[in-house]
């Protein structure tokens, strides 16, 4: 019972019974509140960490398929070198039989230029590769960041290095 005032005894001891009580609650809604921001910050992180992972599965499936188109394309790249490297290295002849060396010449440089066709895609498939897999290393780290911030950032703590 509080001290004699004039006011009736019943209000004041009812006053001071709940003035208790919000006290008395406070650690408990405290740590009510900090586990929610925690709760929160951590399924903020965990569906930052799955966006990431998809948009690096994106950038992974947009190279493979370049790499792929690249392979593809190897016959028409290497069709197009042989006949500029033909027609870069042949005279001008009369319209007549070619020559057995004529034709023997064609075939090599032909192959020739397949071969330098395939060699410049498998380069190219490479590096879409590294590229590709350069972004989905990058995405993750950012993701690991993220998260350590999220979940610093909740619990008050600094994140380690």
């Amino acid at each position: 019972m509080a001290f004699p005032t004039n006011v009736n005894d019943q209000i004041t001891d009812s006053v001071s019974q709940v003035n208790t009580k919000v006290l008395g609650d406070a650690p408990a809604i405290a740590m009510g509140n900090l586990f929610e921001a925690v709760s929160q910050a951590l399924s903020n992180a965990a569906h930052n960490a799955t966006n990431n992972q998809q948009q690096s599965n994106v950038t992974a499936q947009a190279s493979t398929t370049q790499g792929v188109s690249t392979l593809l394309s190897v016959d028409t790249a290497s069709a197009g070198e042989a006949t500029q490297t033909i027609f870069a290295a042949a005279p001008p002849a009369p319209p007549s039989e070619p020559s057995e060396a004529a034709t023997e010449q064609a075939i090599q440089a032909a192959m020739a230029a397949q071969e330098a066709a395939m060699q410049a895609a498998q380069d190219n498939a490479d590096q879409a590769i590294q590229a590709a897999l350069a972004a989905q290393e990058a995405a993750i780290a950012q993701a690991e960041a993220e998260a350590d911030a999220a979940i610093a950032a909740a619990t008050g703590t600094v994140p380690k290095d």
